[in-house]
């Protein structure tokens, strides 16, 4: 007999003719598809990290100048005023940019954290309260953590042109940045002098100018390369770029024939320079990236063309293979769609014994079996677990499983029944002893702020009593302290949380027990910075009541001597999962030096330590002449 592709099995012709190609086709076209989506995607987001980079940029150099001209003003160069003013509001106007994700979307939302301290550090100039040193490194470090976001955004460029353009970018901004550095170092040096260790630093800025510099040029294209040499020249960066070098062999800006103001402005029309070179590259990074995305979109069109190409073709081969049996199969397919909808009234005229027709004859027995088990299973649904259900032999799954269900339903509904009234009486006893133990609970907190309390009244009439004022500040530190302890447990029996306690609520009430009890001017303010519903357990709230307690006693006593007003600052903030770092601080005079590292000597120091140790914790401070501040990072668990 001969063989012929037509006597096949339908289901086995379908396979050969369509499965195969279709299946490599669409596997092989469906990989670049997606390949090209991704790339796409990572090509429009690189695209749209080189703007931001470049609005990024922008607050750099913003915060280079104002840090340059605060520099400038501070040693009188300049004078002070409208020159710095419009250094700052130019700082803002272009931080204020980062902060709307019509533009830089959620990209750039590192930026407003990095540039936090900048409020500080211009507070501090304002009033005088910081040297010009320490402006320079505070302003070089907030440029230091813009660099170090941009390097960052910069690192997802996946075609080799647009990652060396960036790479180059970053060793301009780094060199940008030193030779701002270098600049207002100098200009202090030529004003003031500098010391030896200034020097050192000032020699790494140079080094590092100078190797982000050669990074810079090793990096960069040809066309940019030649537009930094054609800009980045002229007598004013011959002049700095002389000066840099008669520093670097003298280790020493004594003995140049160069004044302030001649540095400050030559130095100036060099930065400018550098910064037409900056404004240069990131516009090149940008027209090669959208060249790069333009060309991944082009190919993914080319793509999904061809995809389109092969589904329609396969299309026309299924419509083709499927017209013979359309007849016999669309009564198949109405049937099915009313079986899919729950209706199991449908029949399959059988007009063949072809394959086609014994699959119309075995869907007829199959809805004759589901219209059968639906009916059990609806008397079932609504209760009636004594309705029979039809197995039809040990390979009826379906039936078997609905008797078994049938079986088990029956049995877990009187289980249940006798469950819920066992769960029923077990809740309301374990109601009632739960409302006896809070009652108890409670009664017991308000027992022990009593008994505190009585305490503590008992310390101030007896300190009323005693002529020794050593004698008396010891029962008044013993008496806030004992107030702490009482407070918590007024806290908490007057709280609905018998085991936990608001510390906002709790430091704002402790602060004012202890200005009565400490008879300090009510002009000492204070402020705290407290997360949102922070909340200690009992056996952490009694050591950190105490802690508070020693900390704004020493400041009420020591911190503020001969004055009727001051500031104590404390901050309290979760560190990890139970982890907590406090953060407390004064205005006040100080600690004196000689007594910094005799503090275990005292009482309250030592309890301090000992508290700390409880909380699992450790304590670090430092005090001068701006005031006292103590760090303690403790554990709940």
């Amino acid at each position: 007999m001969k063989w012929r592709f037509a006597d096949l099995p339908i289901r086995a012709k379908f396979l050969i003719t369509l499965g195969i190609p279709v299946m490599g086709l669409v596997l092989l076209i469906g990989k670049q598809v997606d390949s090209n989506l991704k790339r796409s995607r990572v090509l429009g987001y690189v695209s749209k990290q080189a703007g931001n980079i470049r609005m990024v940029g922008d607050v750099a150099d913003a915060l280079q100048q104002e840090a340059a001209n605060t520099v400038a003003t501070m040693v009188r160069l300049i004078p002070s005023g409208r020159q710095l003013e419009l250094a700052r509001v130019r700082t803002d106007t272009r931080s204020l940019r980062l902060s709307d994700p019509a533009i830089s979307g959620d990209a750039l939302q590192w930026v407003p954290d990095a540039l936090a301290p900048l409020n500080d550090v211009r507070n501090r100039v304002d009033h005088g309260r910081v040297e010009v040193e320490q402006v320079e490194q505070e302003y070089r470090r907030l440029n230091m953590e813009l660099l170090r976001g941009l390097g960052e955004m910069s690192k997802h460029a996946i075609d080799q042109e647009v990652n060396n353009m960036m790479f180059a970018h970053r060793s301009l901004l780094a060199a940008k940045q030193a030779l701002n550095g270098i600049r207002t170092t100098m200009l202090r040096g030529l004003s003031r002098g500098i010391g030896p260790e200034e020097m050192g630093g000032m020699n790494e800025r140079i080094a590092l100018y100078e190797t982000s510099i050669l990074l810079f040029e090793r990096d960069a294209s040809p066309g940019m390369l030649e537009y930094y040499h054609n800009t980045f020249q002229g007598p004013d960066v011959n002049f700095i770029r002389s000066m840099i070098g008669t520093v670097e062999i003298k280790r020493s800006t004594e003995g140049l024939d160069t004044d302030a103001g001649q540095w400050w402005a030559m130095s100036g029309k060099a930065l400018e320079r550098l910064r037409d070179v900056e404004a240069r590259s990131i516009g090149s990074i940008i027209t090669v990236s959208n060249e790069v995305s333009q060309e991944a979109q082009q190919r993914l069109v080319l793509v999904l063309a061809a995809l389109l190409l092969v589904v329609g073709m396969v299309s026309l081969m299924a419509l083709m293979i499927m017209r013979g049996l359309r007849s016999t199969i669309t009564e198949v397919t109405r049937a099915a769609a009313a079986l899919a909808q729950g209706d199991v009234r449908a029949h399959v005229p059988v007009i063949s014994t072809d394959e086609v027709g014994q699959m119309a004859g075995s869907f007829n027995t199959m809805i004759d079996t589901i219209r059968s088990l639906s009916a059990s299973a609806d008397a079932i649904g609504q209760g009636n677990y004594d309705t029979p259900v039809a197995v039809r032999g040990d390979q009826d799954a379906l039936g078997l499983s609905l008797a078994r269900m049938q079986h088990n339903l029956k049995a877990a509904k009187e289980r249940d029944t006798q469950f819920n009234q066992a769960l029923y009486l077990e809740k309301e006893k374990l109601e009632r002893a739960n409302e006896r133990i809070r009652v108890l609970i409670r009664e017991t907190h308000h027992r022990v702020k009593n008994n505190l309390q009585v305490v503590s009244s008992m310390l101030r009439l007896q300190s009323g009593t005693l002529a020794d004022e050593r004698l008396v500040q010891v029962l008044d530190q013993t008496q806030g302290r004992v107030a702490s302890m009482a407070l918590i447990h007024e806290k908490l029996y007057k709280g609905d949380d018998l085991a936990q306690i608001n510390l906002a609520h709790y430091i704002k009430e402790l602060f004012t027990a202890l200005v009565q009890i400490n008879k300090v001017s009510g002009n000492i303010r204070y402020r705290t910075a407290i997360d949102p519903d922070l909340v200690l357990q009992l056996d952490a709230m009694v050591p950190m009541g105490l802690i508070l307690n020693e900390l704004i006693t020493n400041s009420f006593k020591h911190a503020f001597p001969g004055r009727d007003e001051g500031f104590i600052n404390l901050r309290l903030h979760r560190a990890g999962a139970d982890e907590f770092d406090l953060h407390y601080s004064d205005d006040g005079t100080g600690i004196p030096v000689e007594k910094q590292h005799h503090h275990a000597d005292t009482l309250g120091r030592s309890l301090i330590d000992s508290l700390v140790e409880q909380l699992n914790g450790f304590i670090t401070m430092e005090s001068d002449h701006t005031g006292t501040r103590y760090h303690i990072r403790f554990r709940t668990r």
